[in-house]
């Protein structure tokens, strides 16, 4: 009896700590929407197919074969989102990533990653308040780690999305 009633403990509370890293995942893909972070991604894959295009333009691809290749787009950049949130977890509790979202959710917010320079007084002084609390003071902390992190995971990300789109390329018969 005592040996099922652990048992049933130890399912529950991994559940638990399953949900919850689920959660702050499922947060910090939500946050990437709002900061711009998934539009930049899915710009660059369209970047890296005119790069493609011009690289290829004397083997006249056809325009459906891109299209077959951009149809995996949308997972190339789920899947580098995905790698972010490595970068996130280490710094950043399920508690900051809620704060951020809260924030960058709000017309300051949007305002200020759209352009910070166009923020108004009142905007301004919320900026500074959220920048004053202990996930704000991380956030300015963290900057230069973070950005390092993402740099590190976008150059790995978008070598090896260039390359599987070369050696699909190559399979259909078409070289540089």
């Amino acid at each position: 009896m005592m040996k099922k009633l652990l048992l049933a403990i130890f399912f529950i509370s991994s559940l638990t700590i399953q949900a919850q890293d689920t959660s702050y995942h499922e947060d910090v893909l939500a946050y990437f929407k709002v900061n711009g972070t998934a539009a930049q991604y899915s710009n660059a894959t369209d970047g890296l197919f005119d790069l493609l295009k011009k690289q290829y333009e004397s083997q006249n691809v056809p325009e459906s074969v891109w299209t077959e290749l951009k149809a995996d787009s949308p997972k190339q950049v789920e899947r580098v989102l995905n790698m972010l949130v490595s970068a996130y977890r280490g710094t950043y509790s399920h508690e900051d990533i809620q704060n951020m979202l809260a924030f960058y959710e709000t017309g300051t917010g949007r305002q200020l990653l759209a352009d910070r320079t166009a923020l108004d007084y009142e905007q301004q002084k919320e900026a500074s308040v959220f920048y004053n609390t202990p996930t704000g003071q991380k956030i300015l902390m963290a900057e230069p780690d973070i950005a390092q992190n993402i740099g590190e995971i976008s150059q790995i990300w978008s070598r090896d999305l260039y390359r599987s789109m070369v050696d699909k390329l190559a399979e259909k018969g078409y070289s540089m």
